[in-house]
């Protein structure tokens, strides 16, 4: 066997470009284990070919070059790569939720306690009467943040917070507050800040009335475990028309979390084990 490698046969090997090759030493991460002085040859062994590998997995998680460089420096423990990890993991999780409700395709809700981001949002508040209102108005506002130049946050949805905590909604006209997630560089004096928190989290699947009747119950099962608010309701994962216009109206998926006091990790992960949480309910 070979004990070195050209930089052609490490390309054909990762599935890389030379010049990704040639990128990753020049920032610090790679360093060929031979160099042919004459001809300037650059030759590879067999811990450069796996670390290339490693680092091509890093940039298919959603990480950086300067995320890979962060990893090697800290013989693997760093926290600031801990933490995008799983920012990227609950994005992950989301996701495939929200995919498994539609392949399921039976109309119920499912629990779970979450810790919820720190937000920068620009938001404005508006009064309707119906769940076309809200959507309307979400609509309006998400054309004002394109217009003005912010960058939507990729990883969250957009929301709204209701106004009221004793229940979802009232009769007639609600005052509801529609909310776009921004990148943490826009922050500006017509943006609001959101801290993170701990929340309860209701994902449903179903039509508008199926979604309605579960929020409806919402409100006892938090009463049921015992937590307390901390703040109002956020309708979260708006992802129906705005992310597709294909979506049928029988097809939605929303989620619905409440802010509560503050729970250590044990506690989350034993109400998350609890059957009040674990078992879906069935509409």
């Amino acid at each position: 066997m070979k004990e070195l490698f050209t930089i052609g046969q490490v390309c054909k090997c990762c599935g890389v470009s030379r010049s990704t090759i040639l990128r990753m030493e020049n920032r610090g991460l790679l360093s060929p284990a031979h160099v042919d002085k004459n001809t300037g040859y650059r030759y590879y062994d067999i811990y450069n070919v796996t670390k290339v590998l490693h680092i091509q997995m890093f940039l298919n998680m959603g990480l950086t070059y300067d995320d890979a460089y962060s990893y090697y420096a800290s013989n693997g423990k760093s926290p600031e790569i801990l933490a995008t990890l799983e920012s990227r993991l609950a994005l992950l999780t989301r996701a495939y939720e929200e995919m498994k409700l539609r392949m399921d395709d039976k109309q119920h809700l499912q629990l779970e306690i979450i810790t919820l981001p720190e937000y920068v949002c620009y938001q404005k508040e508006f009064k309707g009467t119906t769940w076309s209102d809200k959507y309307r108005d979400m609509y309006n506002l998400f054309g004002e943040v394109i217009e003005k130049g912010y960058k939507p946050l990729i990883s969250e949805r957009l929301f709204t917070v209701s106004k009221y905590n004793d229940e979802w909604e009232k009769e007639g006209e609600n005052t509801y507050i529609c909310c776009v997630p921004l990148e943490p560089s826009c922050a500006d004096d017509n943006t609001v800040f959101y801290p993170s928190c701990t929340a309860i989290s209701m994902l449903c699947y179903g039509n508008e009335k199926t979604v309605s009747k579960a929020y409806a119950e919402f409100d006892e099962k938090i009463r049921t475990l015992g937590l307390k608010h901390t703040g109002y309701k956020r309708g979260m994962g708006i992802v129906n028309g705005y992310t597709g216009k294909e979506f049928s109206q029988e097809n939605y998926v929303s989620r619905l979390v409440v802010p509560i006091e503050d729970l250590n990790k044990e506690e989350i992960d034993r109400l998350n084990r609890s059957e009040l949480i674990k078992n879906r309910r069935w509409i």
